[in-house]
């Protein structure tokens, strides 16, 4: 019998619905990272106790939130971490294209997994009995096949989002898509107008930070334009780039002036965060950096230490030879050379000292600022009032 690594609290879930007298199983996403060596980001769990019976199965020793009872669903904090609870259900028909209208109860757990997305996630394990796998998971994983669970069409149009789920773990997977699942997909790919813009975005950063983004961008362009409403480039750059949603938003969007890519954004409701990083780095995409103290002290004036690094970063995936320009912009922070107001050696009170006022005082401390950018004065206090 295959055995799974579990934290202790995730175990202890499934222990204290045992000893109330139910079957129970850590389910899902839990499974499969562990299969692949991954460790879970969290544990969820199956269980043919109905919601009151897991209710009352914790009542006594944790926290107990009612996250979704309609659709069988509690939430323990175990030990200080949270657990979802689901009963073994059979979903009705998704007249929204999302959701199910209606959920019963099993006792069954094969009902339950077979309305799962794909094989890698209809997967159950518990330490006494093994895994579950009645749809072949463990097959696909190893062969790094993406394959929906039962009819992909079925699938596909009970819940449209699962069109981007697919690419998306094809993506961060490095899987390939199983042929009549990547058939499916491309037919069906008209229901995404059905999900909400912010879900379709949640994915689509997923996707993009994904090890094979490039590929899957490449072999299915009309999916995620249909998706994401316009093509999204397939940049050589995104293997390149770390793994952060707003670097690679740039890349794929690399195509489009820095005032679409925001309206693009905005069209996702993206954060304002996101949009404004995007836009810098598709504005400076091909400006000035040199590896010269003044030059970079001005950028740094201009988007901060934080902004230039990640420019940096960006420009270098697509090859460019950045590498002194980062060692001199490290040099410059570990020096604490001076690049705004704040490090200036001089500040207003000193300038009032000496008879200056009102605008004035601004006027002369951006020269001041300016002059010690360029390297013409030392950022030193009797030197900046000296040069007045």
């Amino acid at each position: 019998m295959e055995k799974i690594g579990m934290p202790a609290y995730a175990r202890q879930v499934l222990d204290q619905l045992a000893q109330a007298g139910y079957k129970a199983f850590a389910v899902g996403g839990c499974v499969r990272d562990s299969l692949l060596g991954q460790e879970p980001a969290d544990w969820d769990v199956t269980t043919s106790a109905l919601p009151a019976e897991t209710i009352a199965a914790f009542a006594k020793t944790c926290k107990v939130i009612e996250t979704g009872l309609r659709h069988g669903t509690v939430t323990v904090l175990m030990d200080g971490h949270p657990v979802e609870i689901t009963t073994y259900r059979v979903d009705g028909a998704y007249s929204d294209g999302r959701h199910p209208d209606t959920v019963s109860f099993t006792r069954n757990l094969r009902e339950d997994l077979a309305r799962r997305d794909f094989t890698i996630n209809a997967m159950a394990y518990s330490p006494s009995s093994g895994i579950a796998d009645p749809f072949g998971g463990r097959q696909d994983l190893a062969a790094g096949l993406v394959r929906c669970v039962g009819e992909p069409d079925r699938r596909f149009r009970e819940d449209a989002l699962r069109i981007l789920r697919a690419l998306r773990f094809s993506a961060v997977l490095g899987f390939a898509i199983e042929p009549k699942t990547a058939k499916s997909l491309r037919e069906n790919r008209d229901l995404l107008w059905k999900i909400a813009r912010e879900r379709i975005f949640a994915e689509l950063c997923r996707l993009v930070c994904g090890q094979n983004a490039r590929e899957v961008l490449w072999e299915y362009p009309e999916v995620v334009r249909a998706a994401a409403g316009i093509p999204l480039a397939p940049s050589e750059a995104l293997a390149k780039l770390p793994a952060d949603p707003r670097l690679r938003l740039a890349a794929v969007l690399e195509e489009l002036s820095p005032k679409e890519a925001d309206a693009v954004l905005s069209g996702f409701r993206s954060d304002r965060e996101t949009r404004r990083l995007v836009r810098m780095l598709l504005t400076h995409r091909t400006a000035d950096l040199r590896p010269e103290r003044p030059l970079l002290r001005r950028w740094l004036a201009r988007i901060g230490p934080a902004d230039l690094q990640k420019l940096i970063t960006f420009r270098r995936a697509y090859g460019e030879a950045l590498l002194n320009v980062r060692r001199m912009l490290d040099e410059i922070l570990a020096d604490g050379d001076c690049f705004c107001l704040a490090g200036l050696a001089v500040d207003g009170s000193d300038l009032a000292a000496r008879g200056y006022s009102g605008r004035e005082i601004g006027k002369s401390l951006d020269m001041l600022l300016d002059w010690v950018i360029d390297g013409k004065l030392p950022n030193e206090k009797e030197a900046l009032l000296k040069s007045l």
